[in-house]
């Protein structure tokens, strides 16, 4: 798991630091403000009003994705974040995503009835919509670094028929959702197909966290909606039992 944090250097560059959760070891790097959509950061610091003025359009944008804080509430000069220690820096992430995510759980816990109508909603109009949205929802409200879903899904395959005639048919296979910023869908494969099988006996729970490892950053859930099998696998350093609960609230009232 990679933990990336921005500091606002000027109006043209931002530094990023990044954290290899399991080495313990930190790279920082230059970048261009104009480059910043393409990086999966998990937090972004400006100490400058006449920065963040110049970006405002940008960060808009980028706010949906994590949290853009006054480094000076966190009494943060750019000198030492630059001079930030692995385990300084580790600390410093779990506490402005932590309470970032927290945010997003109490605001998803107010939000309750219109969000699982909404999914509802979307699970018997557009599959693909309910799966999209489903990505970023979890992903804020489990403040993961990258996420996928493994789902099945039908198409349309050609197949001769006893008279060797080619007929479509329809083929059930594994699809998945997955990214880190964003999310691209993706035919599944073998290794998808056997996942399936693996988690087979936990799917008659209509959610259930089967696995997390914080020393790792590892996430496994599986969960269930009108009896289709959904996995969900993601990389976070905590979750707490606010999280946990909001899951099983969101998943039950799906069913």
């Amino acid at each position: 798991m990679i933990i990336s944090i921005g500091f606002v250097r000027s109006a043209s560059q931002v530094l990023i630091k990044e954290l290899d959760w399991n080495q313990n070891s930190l790279e920082s790097k230059l970048v261009d403000v104009t480059d910043l959509p393409d990086f999966n950061l998990q937090a972004l610091f400006i100490d400058d009003n006449e920065h963040f003025s110049s970006m405002v359009s940008l960060l808009e944008k980028e706010k949906a994705f994590y949290p853009i804080l006054d480094a000076k509430d966190e009494s943060l000069a750019l000198s030492q974040f630059e001079a930030l220690p692995a385990q300084a820096f580790r600390d410093l992430y779990l506490k402005v995503q932590g309470r970032w995510s927290m945010h997003q759980n109490f605001s998803s816990l107010e939000n309750i009835w219109n969000i699982t109508n909404h999914f509802r909603d979307l699970w018997k109009k557009d599959r693909l919509s309910f799966f999209e949205e489903m990505f970023y929802w979890m992903k804020r409200n489990i403040g993961a670094t990258d996420l996928t879903i493994i789902f099945n899904d039908v198409i349309k395959s050609e197949e001769k028929d006893e008279n060797n005639e080619k007929k479509e048919r329809p083929k059930l296979v594994q699809s998945l959702l997955s990214g880190a910023k964003k999310g691209n869908f993706q035919q599944g494969g073998p290794k998808e197909k056997e996942l399936m099988q693996v988690y087979l006996d936990k799917f008659h729970d209509v959610f259930e966290i089967t696995e997390f490892h914080p020393t790792k950053g590892q996430f496994v859930a599986t969960a269930q909606i009108e009896r289709s099998p959904i996995i969900f696998m993601a990389r976070t350093a905590q979750l707490n039992q606010l999280q946990r609960s909001l899951l099983a609230a969101l998943f039950n009232g799906l069913q």
